[in-house]
C-alpha cells in the first residue's frame, strides 16, 4: 500500500520509498523561495558582529556589468556624533574594515600579509568597539573607474548615511585610493571651479566603460555639502603613487595616480585654493608608515608602507597648521588594523582640531 492516509489532523507517511522523493521536493521549493536570501560569507561575518546589511539601488556601472553599492553599517544605541564612513582603498573591498581577531583569509593573497599582526581588529570593528556609528560600503571596478566617478558614488552613500542616522555630518576615513576618493568629495564644487574629468584621449584604450550611468551634467554638478566634520587619510598616496613618465597601466584609477598627473594637481590646486579663501575645512588627520625603504613596484620615492611613499602619504598636510600627521612602523594594510593606529584616530575625532604634527 502507499501513498499518504489521514490521521486526525496529520497525514502519515505509509511508504517509506516515498520518503526521499517527497523530501527532494521540499528541498526545491525551499530553495526557489529563499535562494536570494541565503547569506554570503561576507554577510555570515557581518551578522557576527550585530550589524546589518543595506543594498542600495545606486547602479554602479563597471567594466564587467552593472553592481549595486552594498552599504554595511552598525547603529551604536548610545552614540550620538556623526557616523564614521569608512571608504576602501583600490582592488580592496570593505571587508577588512570589519575583521575580528584571528582571522586572516580575507587578506589571503595581500602584500606582506603572512607577517602582520593577526591579533589586530580592522578599524569597522574597532570603531564600533568604541561606540561609533559606523558604515562601510563596496564599490566595483576600482581599477577601471575614474576616481572622480568613485567619488561620485561616496557622496551618493553620505547622502544615504545622513538620512540614515537622522545627522548633518559625517565623518570620512580613507584609507589607501579611498583618501583620494573621500579628498575628491571635500575639494567639489567651489565656486568659479569646475570638478576634475578623466581626460579621455581618442587613441589611448583605456578599459573603462564608456556608458557608466552618471551624466556628465551630474559630474559637473558633484558638489561638497560641508557636511564632513572630520576627513582621516590613512596610507593615502596624496602626491600620487607612480612616476609621472612611467609605464602606462591602462587603467584611469592608476593614470590619475601618477605624479603630477591632472588628477593630483586638481587636489592640490583645490586645497591652496580654499585655504587661500578662507573655506571652512574639516579638521584632517594623516597617517603614514615607513615600515619599508623601498617600493614594492614603481614609485616616485623610496621608504614608506611598501605600497605608498612618505612624502606621498603626507602630502601637502605636514605644513597644515590644523592637520595632524602620525608615523607609524607599519606597512600599507596593518595601518588599517593596527590598535595604536586606531587609538591616535580616536583622540583625533575627540578635539575640535586635530593635534599637531609629531
Amino acid at each position: 500500500m502507499t501513498g499518504l492516509t489521514d490521521s486526525g489532523s496529520c497525514g502519515v507517511l505509509r511508504d517509506a520509498a516515498a520518503l526521499p522523493v517527497l523530501l527532494i521536493g521540499v528541498f526545491m521549493l525551499v530553495s526557489m523561495g529563499t535562494q536570494d536570501d541565503l547569506p554570503s560569507p561576507e554577510d555570515r561575518l557581518f551578522a557576527g558582529i550585530g550589524g546589518d546589511y543595506r543594498v542600495t539601488n545606486f547602479g554602479v556601472h563597471g567594466t564587467a556589468g552593472v553592481y549595486p553599492l552594498r552599504i554595511k553599517y552598525f547603529d551604536h544605541p548610545d552614540y550620538g556624533g556623526p557616523p564614521v564612513i569608512l571608504v576602501h582603498g583600490m582592488g580592496t573591498s570593505d571587508a577588512y574594515f570589519w575583521r575580528v581577531h584571528g582571522e586572516v583569509e580575507v587578506f589571503a593573497g595581500f602584500i606582506y600579509s603572512e607577517q602582520r599582526d593577526i591579533s589586530a581588529v580592522g578599524h569597522g570593528q574597532g570603531l564600533v568597539d568604541l561606540g561609533y556609528d559606523v558604515v562601510t560600503y563596496t564599490y566595483p571596478d576600482s581599477r577601471n573607474r575614474p576616481l572622480e566617478y568613485q567619488a561620485y558614488d561616496l557622496a551618493r552613500v553620505i547622502k544615504w548615511t545622513k538620512e540614515r542616522f537622522i545627522k548633518d555630518k559625517v565623518i570620512l576615513v580613507g584609507h589607501s585610493t579611498g583618501g583620494l576618493i573621500c579628498r575628491y568629495y571635500v575639494e567639489s564644487g567651489q565656486p568659479g571651479r569646475k570638478n576634475y574629468q578623466f581626460p579621455y584621449k581618442e587613441k589611448r584604450d583605456y578599459t573603462w566603460n564608456r556608458f557608466y550611468n552618471v551624466s556628465d551634467f551630474e559630474m559637473r554638478r558633484l558638489r561638497y555639502r560641508y557636511d564632513v566634520a572630520n576627513l582621516v587619510l590613512i596610507a593615502t598616496p596624496n602626491f600620487g603613487n607612480l612616476k609621472e613618465d612611467g609605464r602606462d597601466y591602462r587603467s584611469p584609477a592608476l593614470f590619475e595616480m601618477k605624479e603630477n598627473s591632472g588628477f593630483v594637481t586638481w587636489l592640490e590646486e583645490g586645497r591652496s585654493n580654499a585655504e587661500a579663501k578662507g573655506y571652512k575645512r574639516p579638521p584632517v588627520c594623516v597617517v603614514v608608515g615607513t615600515k619599508y625603504d623601498n617600493y614594492m613596484g614603481e614609485g616616485p620615492l623610496d621608504f614608506g608602507d611598501g605600497m605608498v611613499a612618505v612624502p606621498s602619504a603626507v602630502g601637502p598636510f605636514g605644513e597644515d597648521a590644523r592637520a595632524g600627521v602620525y608615523y607609524f612602523d607599519l606597512d600599507h594594510f596593518e595601518l588599517a588594523m593596527d590598535g595604536a593606529v586606531l587609538a591616535k584616530i580616536y583622540n583625533a575625532l575627540n578635539k575640535d582640531e586635530a593635534e599637531p604634527a609629531s
